[in-house]
């Protein structure tokens, strides 16, 4: 039995401020497909058959992680359990090269993290941004454009995992 065209999407991401951007992407700004959002950090953590349970026949598992920490071989061996799953219908790895906020920086133009939510350091930030109910607003204040986030490749350890970050974005 082959396996059969993707209906949904469940993104894995490595943290709370991932979950609220990605939230914030698929809802309010309409520019990524719509999908369930879990914390889990596929790059540090191995996936279990019990987290996969519940997934849906025709699930898209996007894996979008940091690429400036972690374990390749964590995530290759996340990548291959997925893929051996019949509910799974395609493994989307999208990077942060190197992290959330340098993707941010990128796509909004900004010279530090902090001017996005203008807090007074970049330390302040995380805790802004969780907190923020108007991400959507902030972003579009700030110029933020899709074509260049998540549009890079990395260059260090997961430089042989292509970024397919365009499977997801509308």
């Amino acid at each position: 039995m082959g396996k059969k065209g993707i209906r949904y999407f469940q993104y894995f991401v490595e943290g709370e401020d991932e979950k609220k951007l990605i939230d914030t992407l698929k809802s309010d700004m309409e520019l990524v497909k719509p999908g369930k959002v879990q914390v889990f950090n596929c790059v540090r953590d191995r996936l279990t058959q019990f987290r996969l349970l519940n997934l849906k026949d025709g699930t898209a598992a996007v894996l979008v992680f940091d690429t400036d920490a972690g374990s390749l071989e964590i995530l290759e061996e996340n990548v291959r359990l997925l893929r051996e799953q019949s509910n799974i219908s395609d493994v989307i790895c999208v990077m942060q090269v190197k992290n959330l906020e340098e993707e941010l920086v990128r796509a909004c133009r900004l010279k530090q993290i902090k001017e996005l939510l203008g807090v007074e350091s970049n330390s302040e930030y995380k805790r802004a941004f969780i907190k923020e109910k108007n991400l959507g607003k902030k972003l579009i204040e700030k110029g933020f454009d899709m074509t260049l986030f998540w549009c890079r490749q990395d260059n260090g350890i997961y430089k042989s995992i292509p970024n397919e970050a365009q499977k997801v974005k509308k």
